[in-house]
């Protein structure tokens, strides 16, 4: 699955990853590096799975954990309405 902002999220970096604003509800949201990292590498259009890998990789963590990490963070983007599925 790749991940798109949702036509009323806006995301700016910062220096310590990213803030995710909603101009639907005024809430905002903030990323560290790796969360930002993350986003922004679903956003460009690579898999959950793609991502999972790199991250295992980089990190030297079990690829079902990553995977398992990459999940809870977009679940929570997207039950927030700021991602949906691309």
């Amino acid at each position: 699955m790749t991940l798109r902002l949702t036509a009323h999220t806006v995301a700016t970096d910062t220096d310590d990853g990213a803030v995710l604003l909603s101009e639907r509800t005024g809430h905002y949201w903030q990323l560290n590096r790796t969360g930002a990292y993350a986003l922004r590498r679903l956003l460009a259009g690579c898999t959950m799975d793609q991502v999972a890998e790199e991250f295992a990789d980089r990190f030297d963590i079990a690829p079902a954990q990553a995977h398992e990490d990459l999940t809870a963070v977009t679940e929570q983007l997207r039950t927030s309405g700021l991602v949906e599925a691309g």
